[in-house]
């Protein structure tokens, strides 16, 4: 995959610089992203969302419900992290989840254990041999079948 193509578009919401990136006491402090490659998964963002950050793929589909939680996040203060980005024609599905866990590997403060991504859902993706490569050299050794996506779970101390 080449450099300029790898880095999938995030499209941060204009309103993340606003928010304080600490979790709710409530959550955890081991961290999922959520990857969404379904362009039609709207009915199911705030369920997931509320549980896990998400990196969903734009589309027509996707987008009122996109919108409808960055006005939350923005009007009410919700605990939403979403992000959208757009994929790129020519590259598989690996390659778009490649280059968003390496998206959120950079933003990732190494220090911060609350930070640390211990599990990433991938829906709307298939779990290839491709894709299992891509976890595994990231030290996500486990991973399971959710019905319509998969969860890799990291397997060590990062």
């Amino acid at each position: 995959m080449n450099g300029h193509r790898s880095s999938v578009l995030g499209l941060r919401s204009k309103y993340n610089s606003l928010e304080n990136h600490n979790p709710p006491v409530s959550q955890p402090t081991t961290r999922t992203v959520a990857i969404v490659l379904d362009p039609d998964f709207s009915s199911r963002l705030a369920s997931l969302a509320a549980r896990a950050a998400v990196w969903i793929v734009d589309s027509p589909e996707n987008r009122p419900a996109i919108e409808s939680l960055w006005t939350a996040r923005r009007t009410r203060g919700a605990e939403y992290d979403v992000t959208v980005f757009r994929t790129i024609p020519g590259l598989s599905p690996e390659e778009h989840v490649d280059g968003v866990v390496r998206s959120v590997e950079k933003q990732v403060d190494p220090d911060d254990t609350d930070a640390t991504v211990r599990a990433i859902e991938v829906y709307g993706g298939d779990m290839t041999d491709a894709m299992r490569s891509t976890f595994h050299a990231r030290g996500f050794t486990t991973l399971e079948s959710l019905g319509d996506g998969f969860r890799a779970q990291h397997g060590g101390k990062r």
